[in-house]
C-alpha cells in the first residue's frame, strides 16, 4: 500500500521532530526503518597469533549463531568510533588498530538489507568474550559465512 500525499508530509514532520537522531531515535522507530531502508554495519575481524578468527554467539529475534562481533553505525557516527564502541561492549577490549577489508551487501538479511564494512582489527588483549575459531563452525549465521569466506581468503593472500 502505497502512502498518501499527506501521509507522506505527516511522515517527514514527525521525523523531523528527532532533535537529535543519535541519541533519541526511539527502537520502534528504528525497527520500522530498517524494513525500508538499507543500514550500515561495522563488522570485526580479530585473528589471534594462531590465525584463528574470534566469533561471538548471537541469540536474539534476528539471529541465533555464531557472528563476526559488529554493530550498526549510528547518525552522525565515525567507523572508528562504531568499531571501538563494539570492541568494548561486545569483547571487553580496547582496539589499537582497524583496517578496512571488504564490503559486503546483503538485501534480504534477518532484520533488512544490509550492508557490513569488514575491518581487520587489532586488540590490546584477549578479548573477554567469544571464542577462536579454526574453522567455520556449523551454526554460524548464515550471512557471516560470506564474511567469513571473505576473511580466510585475505588472510591466506598474505
Amino acid at each position: 500500500m502505497a502512502l498518501t500525499k499527506r501521509e507522506q508530509n505527516q511522515l517527514v514532520t514527525l521525523l523531523g521532530k528527532i532533535a537529535r537522531p543519535k541519541r533519541d531515535l526511539p527502537e520502534s522507530i528504528f525497527e520500522a526503518l530498517i524494513l525500508v531502508v538499507p543500514f550500515l554495519a561495522c563488522e570485526l575481524v580479530v585473528v589471534d597469533r594462531h590465525g584463528r578468527i574470534l566469533l561471538t554467539w548471537r541469540d536474539d529475534k534476528y539471529w541465533r549463531g555464531w557472528h563476526f562481533p559488529g554493530g550498526l553505525l549510528r547518525y552522525g557516527e565515525t567507523f572508528l568510533h562504531r568499531i571501538r564502541y563494539v570492541a568494548r561492549h561486545e569483547l571487553g577490549v580496547g582496539v589499537t588498530r582497524a583496517r578496512f577489508m571488504s564490503v559486503l551487501n546483503y538485501p534480504g538479511a534477518g532484520r533488512g538489507h544490509g550492508v557490513s564494512l569488514v575491518w581487520r582489527c587489532t586488540v590490546e588483549r584477549t578479548p573477554k568474550k567469544g571464542k577462536f575459531f579454526a574453522r567455520m563452525p556449523k551454526d554460524i549465521i548464515w550471512e557471516h559465512q560470506r564474511v567469513w569466506k571473505k576473511v580466510r581468503a585475505a588472510l591466506a593472500e598474505k
